[in-house]
């Protein structure tokens, strides 16, 4: 189901980022017309209970996504407020998926242009989300979606559901967004998240954990995002404001997946484990033949074998 709780967080803490001391191994990619006329004051202006954190953490994922193609999806939309961030990073036909148990569309449209962005491609889908199987063409959606954002009923039914309604349609560069994700409030949306992911191992990854919300990514692009995540997400957020530490306290072996936090002193922008703070245990390709098994597999090519 799709309703958004009234009760919740204050948005109105913002920290003073400054720049972080990471390097970005790459140039982060451009972002679309839209997201560059996007503020934090006009996100806080809607009504809701997203937060500057999660603003920032967003927007430097969605910055990944800039040369990824599909649609967004959210559930959970109450008056807009993380939904106008999505409107904001909408690129040409993409669609942006809407549900909420009473959908409140012209309230939405409003927080979306104020914020410099147009309600355009917008499917809006009133109802419990427990009915969106019946109402999607889901052999069409199949791996559409690029952005999965679930904060809806915040039941563990309702989780696990819709964890596996985006295994269905989110694409192999796309990301899931679970929120209230370790919030001592709505302990269920922990437990079936977790359960999921140790039922489906090659469904989803927990790539990040931060600021009240659960971040999952799809196994094959797990080690860009993870690639991104030591190299350049640091200092992303503090562009836009946020000044945090990156926690990695574990290897490919284990849970693979980092922590962001307030910026803790000690630890500085990125930390890896206790005994080793300086280090990242990351999972890296690495180049396996020779010579002679080059000129091998070169030779059974040519013969069609």
């Amino acid at each position: 189901m799709c309703p958004l709780r009234r009760g919740g967080r204050s948005s109105r803490f913002r920290p003073d980022g400054t720049a972080c001391g990471s390097i970005r191994s790459k140039a982060a990619p451009s972002p679309n017309q839209g997201s560059t006329m996007l503020s934090w004051e006009k996100i806080d202006a809607i009504p809701g209970w997203f937060m500057f954190q999660s603003y920032c953490v967003w927007r430097a994922l969605l910055d990944q996504q800039a040369r990824i193609t599909g649609d967004l999806f959210e559930i959970g939309v109450w008056r807009g407020r993380s939904a106008s961030v999505l409107a904001s990073y909408r690129k040409g036909g993409e669609k942006l998926y809407l549900c909420d148990l009473r959908l409140d569309e012209e309230a939405v449209h409003r927080a979306i242009r104020s914020v410099d962005a147009e309600p355009v491609n917008i499917v809006p889908l009133s109802g419990p989300s427990a009915d969106l199987p019946a109402k999607l063409d889901l052999q069409a959606m199949h791996q559409t979606v690029r952005w999965f954002h679930i904060d809806g009923e915040h039941t563990g039914t309702a989780v696990y559901r819709e964890l596996e309604l985006a295994n269905r349609i989110v694409n192999n560069d796309g990301i899931v967004v679970i929120d209230d994700f370790f919030s001592p409030r709505y302990p269920a949306n922990t437990t079936e998240v977790i359960r999921h992911l140790e039922k489906n191992p090659f469904h989803f990854r927990l790539l990040a954990v931060g600021f009240n919300k659960g971040y999952l990514c799809r196994p094959e692009s797990l080690p860009r995002y993870m690639d991104f995540m030591a190299s350049g997400m640091s200092r992303t957020l503090a562009t836009y404001g946020a000044k945090t530490t990156i926690f990695k306290t574990t290897g490919p072996w284990d849970t693979d997946a980092v922590g962001i936090t307030d910026f803790v002193d000690d630890a500085g922008p990125i930390a890896g484990p206790d005994n080793e703070p300086q280090r990242w245990h990351m999972i890296r390709t690495r180049h396996v033949w020779g010579p002679v098994r080059h000129l091998q597999n070169g030779w059974r090519m040519l013969r069609g074998r």
